[in-house]
């Protein structure tokens, strides 16, 4: 008989090879076509930082130094684990997706859990995607920064700030490829193309909105409505005689 699998192991995301895709796919993204590639974060390195963070903030107040003890042995480390676990990132044929699952927290009761969500930002909306590197202390000088953090912009503002992913300069090196329509490392340039047509697709068709709307309120158009302006004079020359005569033959039976 096999070993079974320990506790770490059943945590950690399985990667798949789909037949339809050369590039590693998580388990969690299973199922889903639109899926192009995966990205890992290194849930060990994050749950360790945020332990660390955990136990000096709770530290530092000695007001707080009972529930510094009792929070993080019973729920704390347990949640931050659970936190890091929950986060799934993937490049999609429709932009960069994040999803954070379902997870315990608080005091680990059903009551807390918090709930899945998930987040799409398009590649045709991307304005900035980079890497920050981590610098400096947190928590009074107590624990050392040593998480990277990628930051994907829009023209509204910070729509992402992913920390902690395991190669984040890969994955900013694929956002741009996507972004200028190159492809991505290890996926069939078929299934790209499909993806690049659906966002020209979606471009030309805002332009041609703009457009049109624009032709209309500048009187664009006007040249393609020319045809219609001696119909619309005879039929308004018309309707001026029909008045005139419904006047007439209201004035004479007036006088009767």
């Amino acid at each position: 008989m096999g070993k079974s699998p320990t506790s770490q192991q059943r945590l950690l995301p399985v990667l798949r090879h789909s037949s339809s895709m050369a590039a590693p796919v998580e388990s969690f993204f299973e199922g889903d076509d639109s899926v192009l590639k995966s990205y890992a974060f290194d849930y060990n390195k994050i749950t360790e930082f945020d332990n660390d963070v955990m136990w000096w903030s709770a530290c530092i107040p000695p007001c707080f130094w009972p529930c510094a003890v009792i929070y993080p042995l019973l729920c704390g480390a347990a949640n931050n684990r659970d936190a890091a676990r929950a986060q799934h990132l993937a490049l999609t044929r429709d932009g960069i997706r994040f999803v954070f699952d379902k997870h315990p927290s608080a005091c680990r009761c059903q009551c807390f859990d918090v709930g899945r969500t998930s987040k799409t930002v398009p590649f045709d909306k991307l304005t900035d995607c980079d890497v920050q590197e981590p610098a400096g202390t947190a928590v009074c000088c107590c624990v050392q920064n040593r998480l990277n953090v990628v930051t994907v912009d829009t023209a509204s503002g910070r729509e992402m700030a992913l920390r902690g992913l395991e190669d984040p300069f890969q994955f900013k090196k694929d956002v741009w490829s996507m972004k200028r329509g190159d492809g991505l490392l290890g996926v069939p340039d078929s299934i790209v193309a499909t993806s690049m047509t659906r966002l020209e697709s979606t471009k030309a068709a805002g332009a041609g909105k703009s457009a049109f709307f624009s032709s209309s309120s500048s009187g664009g158009g006007a040249g393609e409505s020319a045809p219609l302006l001696p119909q619309l004079r005879e039929q308004t020359a018309l309707l001026s005689s029909a008045v005139g005569y419904l006047k007439v033959i209201a004035e004479a039976s007036s006088r009767k």
